[in-house]
């Protein structure tokens, strides 16, 4: 059985090669990066820095967070912003598979680097006629398989009980603002340490509010795992 499986996965290759999005060489079914092109990005050094609140550029650029550790991949540049963008906004899966392999291979490093870890992890949440409008959480999508498959525990007690502005239109003050009260943690959380992930953090305002909502609900610390990082100008 397990030949006939493998003999019908190399027919499907080479009926219908997947092609790498970096190089274009072809690679297997189940990625959209070759091994060349996943060494050749800028990812951040989670070795170097297991929390990225205490990397000076980085500290500099986000003062005010109200968590207590950063775990991200990488700055949101290319080719992150446009695949990000592509997923988020125009639902192609196929870029999905690419960002998965990079948290993947960063929560490995982050994993390794950190000598202790997250109780539980949340999927930062959209507000209800948000997630109708757009049919999916983009968020959960990319992170929830990653995180299910390195044996994570994911619960979803946060919710959004505010229908916010999109935060890409707003000053700092007035994103601040915006989230203001925006979150709910409808479970008891006292003790445990708490990850919150989400896609892309610029002012840091949707994670500082959803930080006070789990903070309030009792959670002793909370982490910000995020896809990428992009200063507010």
């Amino acid at each position: 059985m397990a030949g006939l499986i493998q003999a019908f996965k190399v027919a499907l290759d080479a009926l219908f090669p997947n092609f790498c999005l970096g190089c274009r060489g072809h690679i297997e079914s189940n990625q959209s990066l070759c091994p060349h092109c996943m060494d050749d990005l800028a990812l951040f050094d989670l070795a170097r820095h297991p929390n990225l609140l205490h990397r000076p550029d980085i500290c500099d650029a986000f003062p005010d967070c109200h968590f207590d550790h950063l775990i991200a991949c990488a700055w949101y540049q290319a080719p992150y912003k446009q695949w990000l963008i592509q997923l988020k906004f125009n639902n192609q899966q196929h870029y999905k598979v690419a960002l998965q392999q990079i948290i993947t291979k960063q929560l490995q490093h982050a994993l390794a680097a950190n000598t202790h870890w997250p109780d539980v992890f949340i999927i930062m949440p959209l507000h209800k006629r948000r997630f109708l409008s757009r049919g999916y959480n983009q968020v959960s999508q990319t992170w929830l398989p990653v995180l299910e498959g390195l044996q994570q525990d994911v619960i979803t007690p946060l919710h959004k009980q505010k229908a916010t502005q999109p935060q890409s239109k707003l000053s700092k003050t007035k994103r601040v603002k915006n989230v203001k009260n925006a979150f709910v943690c409808q479970q008891d959380l006292t003790g445990k340490s708490v990850a919150i992930v989400d896609d892309v953090m610029t002012s840091g305002a949707t994670l500082n509010a959803a930080t006070e909502a789990l903070k309030q609900a009792g959670a002793k610390q909370v982490w910000a795992i995020l896809t990428c990082l992009t200063p507010l100008n």
